[in-house]
């Protein structure tokens, strides 16, 4: 079998991060087995909500996300409803929290793999998989998960899931690795990203993914209106659609800012500024998207509010 050779990792490309940032709350809980559980973020015939990216299953192994990107709206479900299982860390701010399971070998080891063969599992739905904490128990759980045959929706947007390529295209026909890039303004990627790789580092990942056989796609997500750091949006999502335009994604999605939780108060801090949503930028900013993409000789899907 050939080996896929890695080129080095550019320095520019490089995270900030490379462990957990300091003042992150780390805690345990014990994972329930099988790690693999319903989702809806499926098609809505399979009961879903109607983003495909997976077959009605995800899978989770920690909880919290040292991403800190302050539009997620995962912390609020876990400040709702995790304090009793997880304990007070959930309720530190986002960004600052995360817990691994103690068990995680054992669930790992009493997950039912073959259950799912033939099935698409979203990896992961409220976590990044492939954060520096987390590396090492991904590849551990994709290799038990593809030899058992499960497909698998890889959801990162950290540059170390360039380091598992060589095992990833050993199940190319099983695996479609996808990142979410909100913007290619830097200056705004920082305040809204603030501890994870630029937007070229992630371009880079979908240009090395798709070099070793994988199936690739992007989510242009979340676009939010106007601000003084970026203010033209249309111009943004077009920057956007050109640098895919070289890549050609198999499958790109849009999806606009939806205010859950506090997600809305932690941007407006971030960003120095009050965020106005219209009750028409939803479907204003989907005709940009498309007619961005089509400029650039690509197709999408836009996900509704």
């Amino acid at each position: 079998m050939a080996v896929l050779m890695m080129e080095p990792i550019p320095q520019a490309l490089v995270p900030p991060q490379i462990r957990v940032p300091t003042g992150v709350v780390s805690g345990t809980y014990q994972a329930s087995v099988p790690l693999i559980r319903r989702s809806r973020l499926t098609s809505r015939d399979n009961g879903g909500v109607g983003k495909q990216l997976s077959d009605g299953w995800c899978l989770n192994f920690a909880v919290g996300c040292t991403h800190a990107c302050p539009f997620c709206y995962v912390d609020e479900i876990h400040k709702r409803f995790g304090q009793g299982r997880y304990g007070k860390a959930v309720l530190e701010k986002w960004g600052d929290y995360l817990l691994v399971p103690t068990n995680l070998d054992e669930a790992i080891e009493r997950t039912p793999w073959t259950k799912w063969a033939g099935v698409e599992v979203m990896m992961s739905s409220t976590h990044d998989p492939y954060l520096p904490t987390l590396a090492a128990w991904a590849r551990k759980i994709l290799e038990r998960a593809l030899q058992a045959g499960v497909e698998v929706c890889l959801q990162t947007r950290s540059f170390l899931v360039v380091k598992d390529l060589n095992l990833l295209a050993r199940y190319a026909n099983q695996v479609r690795l996808q990142v979410s890039i909100s913007t290619m303004d830097t200056a705004l990627a920082r305040l809204i990203e603030p501890r994870v790789p630029p937007p070229a580092a992630r371009l880079e990942v979908l240009r090395r993914a798709q070099d070793a056989g994988l199936d690739i796609g992007v989510i242009l997500a979340p676009v939010f209106p106007p601000n003084r750091v970026r203010p033209d949006v249309p111009a943004d999502l077009e920057a956007i659609a050109q640098a895919l335009g070289a890549i050609q994604p198999d499958h790109i999605y849009g999806e606009s800012l939806h205010v859950r939780g506090r997600n809305l108060q932690l941007l407006e801090q971030a960003l120095g500024e009050k965020i106005r949503l219209t009750r028409g930028f939803d479907k204003g900013i989907a005709k940009a998207f498309h007619q961005s993409l089509r400029k650039a000789g690509l197709r999408g899907t836009w996900w509704y509010e």
